[in-house]
């Protein structure tokens, strides 16, 4: 958990961005940014930083995290970006397995504001790029001896800013249907678009378990001369997938360094990781989708090690009506009276509509008897709830405004 969290810096760093570059939605534009990234990628190019592109609709945070620890252990400098960030910005820019500090981000936002005003003047520069370049002339100080530039996708691939590089090795570490608007709604071209980060020449890891995007995948790096670097899942969870491709890729990329499977892995935002308040327990999972939801009731189906959840608060950002109705229906099948469900409205500009919830806890009431309650004031519901344990789950933004509220009260 990060202690030294300050919402007042928060607020104020989010403030300028959002008032100089909007907030943050998908905008594409590798060839109107390309002037924007180019002297970044002939630099890191130039002192021999190997850059690692994760794509996958889930587990490319976890991937990402887990592949950096593992890096940083075996005494390899890296820099991390990964998005979005659950309760800080700090989230997005981690170097040797520690986030930036307020003081150097903070700076960093200010002179980079002033470099595109002053060397880019009448560029369109959305949020997302915008702390992409943040993050780039960080990673870029000599004083930090970099090794590895390890980049997660934000969304899809072929048009994500991160595109922009070359990268020495990529993975798609999953393929789920997520953000179908942008993406589309099948599996082909859902993998059009993340595939879209391999290079020819360059190993592309993939751990797909149905025969078609494997297919698909061979045709695709055969076409286009990508080393597919194919792995098996082998019944393994969702997590041990995760860990598995990191291990793969730290053996592609330091081939010569010996590994230890015994390592560690720290848990890290929204993934597992848990708080108290109020003599109560929270555990935040970060399932936000349909296959994020299936993995996560796999998750408390098969980990002795986590106990049911009493009560599970839960909220959505704004996606298809039906796919909330499934991942709804999924959870009151798994939970049953066992737990207490509280499916929650939140304060965000991409939080799921107040009357389309209220629509929804109707609906599903019908079938299942009442089994889901809605809460319009889950602040007030957990200052009065004491000594459970509850799970936090659904959107990235829900989650963070749940710990932002407990860090605040506790």
């Amino acid at each position: 958990m990060m202690t030294d969290f300050n919402e007042k810096y928060e607020f104020e760093l989010l403030e300028f961005i959002q008032n100089n570059y909007g907030i943050e939605v998908f905008t594409p534009g590798l060839e109107r940014t390309k002037a924007l990234y180019l002297p970044f990628i002939k630099a890191f190019k130039a002192n021999g930083v190997k850059v690692t592109i994760i794509a996958g609709t889930n587990g490319k945070g976890q991937t990402a995290y887990t592949l950096a620890h593992y890096l940083g252990t075996a005494g390899f400098k890296t820099a991390l970006w990964t998005s979005p960030h659950i309760l800080s910005l700090r989230e997005r820019f981690q170097f040797n397995n520690i986030d930036v500090s307020y003081e150097e981000l903070s700076n960093e936002i200010y002179l980079t504001h002033e470099y595109i005003k002053s060397d880019h003047i009448g560029l369109i520069v959305s949020f997302y790029e915008f702390l992409f370049l943040v993050f780039l002339r960080l990673s870029n100080n000599k004083a930090r001896g970099l090794k590895h530039l390890l980049l997660e996708v934000g969304l899809g691939g072929k048009l994500d800013a991160v595109n922009h590089f070359d990268a020495d090795c990529a993975c798609i570490t999953s393929i789920s249907r997520d953000h179908q608007a942008i993406l589309g709604n099948r599996f082909d071209l859902i993998l059009k678009e993340k595939i879209a980060v391999g290079r020819k020449g360059k190993p592309l890891f993939t751990q797909f378990s149905l025969n078609y995007l494997n297919e698909m995948t061979k045709s695709y790096c055969d076409e286009h001369g990508f080393l597919w670097k194919k792995l098996e899942a082998n019944g393994k969870s969702y997590f041990q997938e995760n860990e598995q491709m990191a291990q793969s890729l730290f053996h592609e990329l330091e081939p010569e360094t010996s590994f230890s499977t015994s390592l560690n892995v720290p848990l890290f935002k929204g993934r597992r990781e848990e708080m108290t308040f109020n003599g109560n327990t929270l555990i935040f999972i970060g399932a936000h989708n349909i296959d994020g939801v299936r993995k996560m009731i796999e998750l408390l189906s098969t980990d002795t090690g986590i106990s049911r959840p009493t009560r599970i608060l839960i909220s959505f950002s704004k996606r298809p009506v039906n796919e909330v109705e499934v991942m709804m229906k999924s959870m009151i099948e798994f939970f049953g009276n066992e737990s207490k469900l509280l499916l929650c409205s939140f304060e965000h500009p991409k939080a799921l509509d107040l009357e389309l919830i209220q629509l929804l806890k109707n609906k599903i009431n019908k079938i299942n008897k009442g089994l889901l309650d809605f809460v319009t004031d889950w602040k007030t519901d957990l200052k009065n709830t004491k000594n459970q344990k509850i799970l936090v789950c659904g959107s990235y933004y829900f989650v963070g405004e749940v710990q932002r509220f407990i860090l605040s009260h506790s």
